[in-house]
């Protein structure tokens, strides 16, 4: 599948300062090369962005038997030249400067659900019945890639696009400590925009595994007990989180937080 779409709303400051006068003169305030004289930041309803996606999609779902489950995934790309309606984007007189992958565009996605309702064992003695047979397992998985990431920098006139002075980006084994090629940006010079691109960085995917094990027990013919254990993040995989692109921080290309630990939680519950 796939659609287009026009006349999107962004909201780009139209007074930003002339940066060749800037740079050229680092003494006098940035104020006397905006185009409205007089005033600082002027954002302004633009309705002139555009957007495009497309995508495979696959969808699978076994709805009988023991075991009913789900399953999809998703390869798309999502471009456009600003990804919200409030996108302060930079060089608003060259939308095309701005265009890349959207800020929610995930490149791979993969979800799954399934419910296994285990043997009754309703031929064995009442102990085994009662404490082994009749559990439900079921759970759902996602497995997606990350968002695409700009890098910035701070200059003079605020934080912008950084220049990319060559070499690679990607680094062969990413890590916390190193997720890309640092020494391939520095921040862009006063006097012109910066040359790298768009969302040009993969941050990290994420994976979710929550699992949940439930079965009733009927101790009288009024008095139903419900015994659940749900496991988020079963398998206790590290998703990482807030990938830092700012050249000029000192932890440029490090990321610094994760997403929730597994998470257990246990629940009893009485119908009568």
């Amino acid at each position: 599948m796939g659609n287009l779409a026009r006349h999107l709303l962004r909201q780009p400051n139209i007074n930003y300062p002339d940066l060749t006068l800037v740079a050229a003169n680092p003494s006098v305030s940035q104020n006397v090369f905006v185009p409205y004289s007089g005033y600082s930041t002027i954002q302004q309803y633009q309705s002139d962005s555009t957007s495009n996606y497309n995508a495979l999609q696959a969808y699978a779902s076994k709805r009988v038997g023991a075991v009913v489950a789900t399953a999809s995934y998703t390869w798309s790309k999502a471009l456009g030249d600003a990804s919200g309606l409030g996108d302060n984007v930079e060089n608003w007189q060259n939308r095309h400067y701005n265009y890349g992958p959207t800020s929610f565009d995930r490149r791979h996605i993969f979800t799954a659900t399934f419910v296994w309702q285990l043997p009754a064992l309703r031929q064995h003695m009442g102990i085994i019945r009662n404490t082994v047979g009749g559990w439900q397992f079921s759970g759902v998985i996602r497995a997606q890639t990350g968002a695409y990431l700009t890098v910035t920098g701070n200059t003079a006139t605020g934080t912008r696009h950084a220049d990319w002075i060559g070499g690679p980006i990607t680094v062969d084994n990413p890590t916390p400590n190193l997720w890309f090629n640092k020494a391939a940006f520095a921040a862009a010079p006063t006097n012109r925009f910066g040359n790298s691109g768009v969302g040009i960085i993969e941050g990290p995917g994420l994976q979710t595994y929550d699992l949940s094990l439930a079965k009733h027990f009927v101790i009288t013919e009024r008095f139903d007990l419900k015994f659940q254990g749900d496991f988020f993040n079963a398998p206790n995989v590290t998703n990482y989180n807030t990938l830092n692109t700012v050249t000029s921080n000192s932890s440029f290309g490090t990321i610094s937080s994760a997403y929730p630990p597994r998470n257990i939680q246990l629940s009893l519950k009485l119908a009568f």
